[in-house]
């Protein structure tokens, strides 16, 4: 486990391994840069995504006697939206890995073994991110605490450092 006592609060086990990993490759490489547009931080721009998948807005509908077919209409469009949002995320995710290499190689600091494992856990969590909307497609129930901590690991994690206010 890591230090922090954050980690120890990560109600799953898959980003309890995360955030693990993530604090371990910390130790190796120290270079952080913010991608927060002026308008918007990270934090703000991402937080919708864990509320797309819960069933509350499908509970209060039917609490108020909307048409059954609207239920599933609501859920694959929240679906899409989220989607949508992992696409955008993996997109900045990436462009900061690739700002990353270009920080450790000016600093003459580069290093393969991190940036590979970087990527990798990373990549570990937009995967589970996708999965976890797989799930809801498939009518598993998914816990937006799972969304949040996911996206908690990587946009404040250690190893990319996007920068949040």
């Amino acid at each position: 486990m890591t230090d922090s006592g954050q980690d120890l609060r990560i109600n799953n086990g898959f980003i309890r391994l995360l955030a693990a990993e993530s604090a371990r490759l910390e130790a190796s490489a120290q270079v952080a840069w913010s991608l927060d547009a002026p308008e918007l931080s990270v934090r703000e721009r991402y937080a919708p995504m864990h509320r797309l998948l819960a069933p509350d807005d499908a509970a209060f509908l039917r609490n108020q006697g909307a048409a059954p077919a609207l239920i599933p209409k609501l859920r694959r469009e929240h679906r899409g939206c989220y989607f949508d949002y992992v696409r955008r995320l993996t997109a900045e995710v990436r462009s900061a890995r690739k700002m990353r290499a270009l920080a450790m190689a000016s600093q003459e600091n580069w290093s393969f073994w991190i940036l590979s494992e970087s990527a990798l856990l990373s990549e570990a969590s937009l995967l589970y991110l996708r999965w976890l909307g797989c799930r809801h497609a498939l009518g598993i129930r998914v816990s937006t605490r799972d969304v949040r901590e996911c996206l908690d690991l990587l946009l404040v994690g250690p190893r990319l450092h996007l920068v949040t206010t």
